[in-house]
Parts: C-alpha cells; structure tokens; sequence
C-alpha cells in the first residue's frame, strides 16, 4: 500500500495522540476520554484501540489508557 493509498488520518486522533504527547502523564479510561475531547463513547474507544494496537498506548488491566512506561 503507497501514502496515496493510505486511508486518511482521523483529526480526533491527532488530537488525541497529541493530548497524550503534551501531557505524558495522562490517563484516562473511556468515558474520560470522550468527556475531555467532547466525542462519542464509542468513537473514543475505537480511537484508543487503534493507539494501543499501534503501539503509542497501552491499556492497563484497570481499563486505563496511557503511554507506555520507557526504559
């Protein structure tokens, strides 16, 4: 798949990704984070699956979303 393939980038995301890069400590469940970026529950948290499955969070076993611990 070429860049020109590529589906278009979800601006919710962007701003997502870049609340969680302005302020590393933020953690937020799914409710939290809909409220914060005043979006649906569900598209919230097909936004935060797609983070984690990415890579760029995690989803702790308490159902919180965050960055990744670093080394």
């Amino acid at each position: 798949m070429s860049a020109l393939d590529a589906p278009p980038i979800d601006q919710d995301s962007l701003r997502l990704r870049g609340e969680f890069l302005e302020m590393p400590g933020l953690t937020v469940n799914v409710p939290q984070a809909a409220r914060l970026f005043g979006i649906r529950l569900d598209h919230a948290a097909m936004m935060l699956d797609l983070l984690v499955l990415e890579g760029f969070l995690v989803h702790d076993e308490h159902g919180q979303y965050h960055r990744p611990a670093r080394d």
